[in-house]
């Protein structure tokens, strides 16, 4: 019976020791997850409108032209 007990703490330490390593249930790494998702999600919008603004900008002036 000690034996179980003691292949049993072995497989413990083992899983305790790689959820350790792969990082499982550390809040901070989730947290840091969304927020890149986040940061990476709010540039590509900016990206986005700034070349949706660019573009009606050229179309004003452009329309501005004709009508002088």
């Amino acid at each position: 019976m000690p034996q179980l007990d003691i292949d049993l703490l072995e497989d413990f330490l083992f899983f305790a020791f790689a959820a350790l390593l792969l990082g499982f249930g550390d809040e901070d790494s989730e947290e840091n997850a969304i927020e890149r998702s986040s940061d990476a999600y709010l540039a590509q919008y900016y990206l986005s409108e700034q070349k949706s603004l660019i573009v009606e900008t050229g179309q004003v002036s452009a329309s501005s032209l004709f009508t002088n």
